[in-house]
């Protein structure tokens, strides 16, 4: 297993991972937004430019960790409500700036536009050295393909023995659909000590993230 959420961020090292990440789980209630603001708040005290982006439009929470207003955010940016600069709001942590979700409007369908998405990551990394981006859960809910898509690798998120194995593998079989690069994992809430089942999920997310790694080193020496 990869681990994101101590020391440096793995996509951080080396310097070479810099840009848009996509903090992703299979299902709700596996420590993904927690895990989010936390490595938005390592990559801060780093000395990186970062913005963190609360995307679970559904249910949001980054604005609660943070203690800051909800009314205005990422949903109003994308109908154009509102310009980005302005829904985008400091923190009190040195380097770390916060667009939250924004109220979702009655009428849903078409917020999360791919273009539209596309060009605002695509301006939003010109101006930050890391931007993380806190998606709904990855199976039932199609948002977060569309913004894993347009990111530059994702962060698995998964709390051991949440979920069926069989949960993990279409989530798994979603991110290899997308062509996603998978970056890291975050395993939350076990004993490695005391737990042989711990295995499966240290092999499973272990293998997967070196071969994708693997293709990326392959591509890039072509």
């Amino acid at each position: 297993m990869v681990s994101c959420a101590s020391n440096k961020p793995c996509f951080l090292r080396g310097g070479s991972h810099r840009g848009a990440f996509a903090v992703l789980s299979s299902g709700a209630g596996e420590g993904k937004s927690t895990t989010c603001f936390n490595l938005a708040f390592v990559c801060a005290q780093q000395g990186e430019k970062v913005l963190l982006i609360d995307a679970d439009l559904r249910r949001p929470v980054q604005h609660t960790i943070l203690g800051v207003s909800n009314r205005f955010g990422l949903t109003n940016v994308l109908l154009r409500d509102v310009p980005v600069e302005e829904a985008i709001k400091a923190t009190s942590v040195p380097n770390l700036h916060f667009l939250p979700s924004g109220r979702l409007p009655r009428t849903s369908l078409g917020v999360l536009d791919p273009k539209r998405i596309g060009e605002l990551i695509s301006s939003l990394k010109s101006k930050y050295d890391v931007v993380l981006i806190d998606t709904p859960p990855l199976v039932g809910i199609s948002d977060s393909s569309i913004i894993a898509k347009e990111t530059d690798g994702a962060i698995i998120v998964v709390q051991y023995r949440k979920y069926p194995r069989d949960m993990l593998v279409k989530a798994k079989a979603m991110i290899e659909t997308l062509g996603v690069n998978v970056v890291g994992a975050v395993l939350n809430n076990i004993n490695v000590m005391r737990d042989d089942y711990y295995y499966y999920y240290h092999s499973y997310y272990s293998d997967y993230y070196h071969s994708s790694q693997s293709e990326v080193l392959d591509e890039s020496g072509s």
